[in-house]
């Protein structure tokens, strides 16, 4: 397991300073996971110098900036989509990132406005984004997003999990905040697909807003989600995502990672589910 400090709790202007932490912990254990928008050049090449000065572990959340998963094919959308993602996993590949989070769309629906029709370019779309990380020898994690209660999501709980059906290669991210909004039952989907689980995003909120929190502020109990962890997914990584409205320092962040090494990666007796 490696544990990973999202860049976003210092903004996208601060992120090389996130990324020079987690590099001067010297913890082969512990790293930065740095998102790697690309509709903006400056950006990108904040992004490039960041990554020649550091040796820490890196993820990447891929760009959700202008990129949209349901583009519809030869449109300048759909273009812009892949040229971003090409770019990402041949950075990503020279780097030796161990994985890039993918969103399958940006979208939600209101009342009387079906998702049904997007399916299909959703996933024509996320074969091609899969294929250019098994090229690229980067594994592509697909997220659970958020919805709220009031709209319509692209793909329900249940869909979501038919998904990994019809792609049985594809790998996911659970993002517990995501899921406890949505009521995203862990433990069976842990028990069906907890060997397609690489990683996930930890954060808090209230049920309803997609808030990201510190894991300590919120309403889901990470206390009581560690058992399911280590029983079905122990080996995988965990982001720390934070928005830049959580007020914690360096000193802050390095208790989360010892809390999460003793409460996720320490075996306890007792405590697996049967």
């Amino acid at each position: 397991m490696t544990i990973l400090i999202s860049s976003l709790i210092r903004g996208m202007d601060e992120m090389e300073s996130v990324a020079r932490w987690a590099d001067e912990l010297h913890d082969p254990a512990v790293g930065v996971e740095l998102i790697a928008f690309t509709h903006e050049m400056s950006y990108w090449d904040r992004l490039l110098r960041i990554l020649n000065k550091i040796h820490c572990p890196i993820s990447f959340h891929g760009p959700y900036i202008k990129t949209e998963g349901t583009a519809a094919d030869d449109s300048q959308e759909q273009r812009f989509l892949l040229e971003s993602y090409r770019k990402v996993f041949s950075l990503a590949a020279q780097h030796n990132v161990c994985h890039v989070v993918y969103h399958m769309t940006q979208k939600t629906f209101t009342e009387g406005k079906s998702p049904e029709i997007l399916r299909p370019q959703a996933e024509k779309n996320a074969r091609k984004i899969l294929r250019m990380g098994e090229e690229s020898g980067v594994p592509v994690l697909f997220e659970n997003l958020p919805c709220p209660a009031e709209r319509t999501p692209l793909y329900t709980n249940t869909q979501y999990f038919d998904f990994f059906k019809r792609f049985p290669t594809t790998d996911s991210l659970i993002d517990i905040g995501h899921a406890h909004m949505t009521g995203l039952a862990l433990e069976p989907f842990l028990k069906c697909r907890g060997d397609r689980i690489r990683a996930y995003h930890f954060h808090n909120n209230d049920g309803r807003r997609d808030l990201h929190n510190d894991i300590f502020d919120g309403t889901f109990d990470y206390d009581a989600f560690a058992p399911l962890f280590r029983a079905y997914t122990p080996n995988a990584n965990i982001v720390l995502e934070y928005e830049p409205h959580v007020d914690l320092t360096f000193n802050d962040l390095e208790m989360r990672i010892q809390y999460i090494k003793k409460t996720f990666c320490e075996k306890k007796s007792g405590q697996v589910p049967d």
